[in-house]
């Protein structure tokens, strides 16, 4: 078989190879595209004429769109009660807010459909597809969810009250039981460790309910009755509360510490034991005789707070910051201050025991202020910003020891030996350091006000 006649030219031969050589990759590179960002939908989609539709808050009150394309159609703030969108294509459609109440949704392909704060009272939402999508604080109250799967749906603030759902409804057990508590006679009276954060729990009776560890961050409430409720080490962070909320008074305290940031906060006597309160602003709080048992205070501020006589036994204090705090008389028998902050705390007097989980140079710091550390040999040791103010370390070998930033404030180091160590930005006011061993001591900013040293011993 004779090629074209045109084909017969060099030129126009080299043209069309030129085009082959240069078209094919650009082609498969689109095609790769196409499927990467997933282009290939809209051959299942509506076109883009459809797909650019927005009806933002028009009045459609029961408008048929049974079986349309409407894949990422906007709905925000529209009124849509009693619509049919049976059938419909609404993938990534946005019905933010939108009143769909009494709506029919059959089989309506909703995948990663946006419906935060819609309204979805009565609607008939039986065999939705429904994976991926959002609905935040959805009012699903009468809504008909059997054979949906909303076991991917995002329900955090979901209203699931009077919600019809059976065996052939999948939805993940933090929401099954939401709704079980929503719904049933009893909500639940053993509750212990439950996870029900973000879930819409207003109004539901809690009296009397076992709610200890229970994970109640971001819930809803409102108009709930928790009185006689067990909320020990319960998590009410960000948890929403308004004066139609029936607590206990501890709860409720504990509530507002750990929601209300306050400085200098008056707490002195408060029995505040097993109490939740990661990271709570306790920053200048009065805590003398406050009962902190078993209570969780990671990462809580209590900078400067008086704790005076507190009884902090078992308590969680990881990564608290106890900065210049007062912990005379203060309990802190098997807490554990794992990478806690002591810097400048008062430990005179506080009471712990090897059950006690703490850095080793608070511990010595302790160890030195409340027993006396006269003579010992503190060769080498680190004891940095630790507050030793008024301890009693005569003669004591403190050489090559760490003593940056440490309180020394009338301390007795009469005798000791010092020689080597780091006072860098110590406070040594009015400290005895008579007849002291001071060769290469490192003494940059260190306070020296009314220091007794020895003498004819001039300050490098």
């Amino acid at each position: 078989m004779k090629s074209p006649g045109f084909l017969a030219d060099p030129a126009v031969r080299a043209r069309l190879w030129l085009a082959l050589v240069i078209g094919l990759p650009v082609l498969l590179f689109l095609l790769y595209i196409a499927v990467v960002f997933g282009l290939g939908d809209l051959f299942r989609r509506c076109p883009p004429a459809c797909a650019s539709n927005n009806y933002d808050r028009a009045e459609m009150t029961g408008a048929d769109f049974a079986g349309a394309k409407l894949s990422e159609a906007s709905f925000v703030g529209t009124q849509l009660d009693g619509a049919d969108f049976s059938g419909a294509d609404l993938y990534f459609a946005n019905f933010q807010g939108a009143n769909l109440r009494a709506a029919n949704l059959q089989k309506a392909n909703l995948r990663g459909a946006l419906l935060t704060a819609a309204d979805l009272t009565d609607a008939d939402l039986r065999g939705a597809v429904l994976a991926g999508a959002r609905m935040q604080k959805v009012i699903l109250a009468g809504a008909d969810l059997r054979a949906t799967d909303l076991s991917t749906v995002f329900l955090t603030g979901a209203d699931l009250r009077g919600t019809i759902i059976d065996d052939t409804t999948l939805l993940s057990p933090k929401w099954r039981l939401v709704w079980e508590i929503v719904n049933g006679d009893d909500p639940g009276k053993n509750l212990a460790g439950a996870d029900l954060r973000g879930a819409y729990l207003a109004g539901v009776d809690f009296t009397g309910a076992d709610l200890r560890q229970a994970q109640l961050q971001d819930s809803d409430l409102t108009g709930a009755d928790l009185t006689d409720a067990q909320l020990d080490l319960a998590a009410l962070h960000q948890a929403q509360l308004d004066g139609t909320t029936h607590m206990d008074g501890k709860w409720r305290l504990v509530w507002e510490i750990v929601n209300r940031a306050q400085r200098g906060r008056s707490l002195a006597g408060a029995d505040l034991s097993a109490a939740d309160l990661t990271g709570a602003v306790l920053y200048a709080a009065d805590l003398q005789g406050a009962a902190l048992s078993n209570a969780i205070l990671t990462e809580a501020d209590l900078r400067q707070a008086d704790l005076r006589g507190a009884d902090l036994r078992g308590a969680t204090l990881v990564h608290a910051s106890l900065r210049e705090s007062l912990l005379t008389g203060a309990d802190l028998t098997g807490a554990n201050l794992s990478d806690a902050d002591l810097t400048w705390a008062v430990l005179t007097g506080l009471i712990w025991d090897t059950s006690t989980t703490v850095a080793a140079k608070w511990r010595l710091g302790g160890d030195i202020v409340n027993r006396g550390g006269a003579g010992m040999d503190l060769r080498g040791r680190y004891l940095s910003f630790v507050n030793l103010a008024g301890a009693d370390l005569a003669g004591a070998n403190l050489s090559e020891a760490d003593l940056q930033g440490a309180n020394l404030e009338g301390a007795d180091l009469s005798g000791a030996d010092l020689t080597g160590a780091v006072l860098t930005s110590a406070r040594l006011v009015n400290a005895d350091l008579t007849d002291t061993r001071l060769d290469g001591v490192q003494w940059d900013q260190a306070n020296l006000e009314g220091t007794r040293l020895p003498v004819g011993f001039q300050l490098p």
